[in-house]
């Protein structure tokens, strides 16, 4: 006769709930199936170049340094559209804008050593790895070639990769995009560029690694690329936006809501991607990503959803095998970035979608391991064994009505854990977020008050979730 599961204490908030009857799941948990291990810099952050024209980056920067450290190793990439607008010069450089007056622009910056030279004391302090981002869409392979050159002779240690060009498959002309080359300008030409910039770079040093295409969604680019280049780059990447901040169609598949961001899933592309770089021997990075292209869009892409949306989404690309993810943001308040710059308080702060990073680098300490569940709502689970032995079970509850009662199997092994929670007073709130009962603090730094024993009977137990929160589960 099978033992009977342990029930732990809900949360007082469950409450709230009235009536509702919880949702039953089954959650079985494969211990001894190991799959990908999860490398220790798989969370990541991307931003546009044009942030080190301002008064940014730099080892003074106290509050931003923090907040990266907090989410223990991870991977800055500094680029973005503004990577093609964004010249490098050795002299005569303009002095550093300040961050009162940082907002997204288009029109043209030029930085120099100074600029590089603080990033990369940035992030060594940060204790970062760095995808460095250089001007594809100045056709100035000599201009290219001397930044990559010059930020690999500073920070070396912190480079994974030098990214030549931003979405290149979009800097055609067409019908509602501007765009930076004619309208003919396809595959083979960008080829022909890419080329010029790559060979000059590694003229200056052979020995600069070099990553690319940084596609995006909806383009076949990505295969003929890897043929030309898989002997040649030491990273593939690609960008992929789950829903269109634009869109205003609320039919529309891409229309930005809460309900369609924890709702069905379009992995397709850039599973796709990732098969074609793997398939040729080549480790593959979601180098941008983010809730909605656009910017984003408020009371979505700046709430709570986000944080429970991303959890799951750097699951799936680490059960794909993917090395890593980037959530891109500049650091502006009330879009999709996950730290903000407060320009009153001039504080770097963590946005609820921080939250989600945050529960991931807590929960993605090892290799994954095979898990099933089954449930009616809006449920699903991820698991990962440490070289510490804990498991660490991630319970994600989607639904946005429905509370979840997780029926538990992890096996006999493990006796005991502690549940860490991560809630919010809403779904769409944009503040009042904790992690084990804690928010962030005003100086980046998270500690841990709130957390739950987890009793295990022949390593069986219940939890409780109400809608749309996460639950970590660490047991040993």
């Amino acid at each position: 006769m099978p033992r009977p599961f342990i029930t732990l204490t809900l949360l007082a908030g469950l409450s709230s709930l009235g009536a509702a009857e919880p949702v039953p799941a089954m959650v079985v948990v494969h211990a001894d199936k190991p799959s990908f291990t999860i490398p220790a810099d798989f969370t990541g952050l991307s931003t546009e170049k044009k942030l080190m024209a301002r008064d940014c980056f730099s080892a003074q920067n106290k509050d931003l340094i923090q907040l990266c450290r907090t989410l223990g190793p991870g991977v800055f990439r500094i680029g973005a559209n503004n990577v093609d607008s964004t010249f490098f010069k050795r002299e005569g450089v303009p002095p550093l804008e300040s961050m009162q007056e940082n907002r997204y622009v288009v029109d043209p910056r030029t930085i120099g050593p100074k600029s590089v030279d603080a990033f990369f004391d940035f992030a060594r302090a940060a204790g970062w790895k760095i995808i460095y981002g250089v001007n594809l869409g100045a056709k100035d392979p000599a201009m290219a070639a001397d930044e990559a050159a010059y930020a690999w002779q500073v920070g070396a240690k912190e480079i994974i990769a030098i990214e030549i060009g931003n979405e290149p498959n979009l800097y055609p002309k067409g019908p509602k995009r501007e765009g930076i080359r004619p309208s003919s300008w396809r595959y083979p030409q960008y080829k022909a560029e890419f080329t010029a910039a790559y060979d000059a770079i590694k003229a200056k040093d052979a020995k600069i690694p070099i990553t690319g295409p940084a596609v995006t969604k909806s383009t076949n680019w990505m295969p003929l690329f890897m043929a030309d280049f898989k002997d040649r780059i030491a990273l593939a990447t690609s960008h992929v936006y789950h829903l269109s901040a634009p869109e205003t169609d609320p039919k529309a598949q891409r229309f930005t809501s809460v309900e369609k961001l924890l709702g069905e899933k379009y992995p397709d592309d850039w599973i796709i991607k990732l098969k074609d770089a793997t398939s040729v021997g080549v480790p593959y990075r979601v180098g941008e990503c983010n809730t909605a292209s656009g910017g984003g869009k408020r009371g979505v892409s700046n709430a709570f959803v986000s944080a429970l949306w991303s959890i799951d989404f750097l699951f799936d690309v680490a059960t794909r095998g993917g090395q890593g993810v980037n959530l891109h943001g500049s650091f502006t308040a009330n879009n999709y970035s996950p730290i903000v710059y407060d320009k009153q308080a001039e504080t770097y702060g963590a946005a609820p979608l921080y939250y989600g990073l945050l529960f991931f680098s807590q929960a993605a300490q090892g290799r994954l391991v095979a898990s099933e569940t089954k449930c009616a709502a809006n449920f699903v689970a991820h698991a990962v064994r440490g070289a510490d032995g804990k498991l660490r079970v991630t319970l994600l509850n989607k639904d946005l009505a429905q509370p979840v009662a997780a029926q538990l199997d992890l096996g006999a092994a493990f006796k005991a854990g502690q549940v860490l929670r991560l809630t919010a007073p809403s779904v769409d709130a944009t503040a009042g977020v904790t992690f084990a009962g804690a928010a962030v603090s005003a100086e980046g730094k998270w500690t841990p008050q709130a957390t739950e024993p987890l009793t295990l009977t022949a390593g069986k137990a219940t939890v409780t979730l109400p809608a749309a929160t996460a639950a970590l589960l660490i047991a040993e």
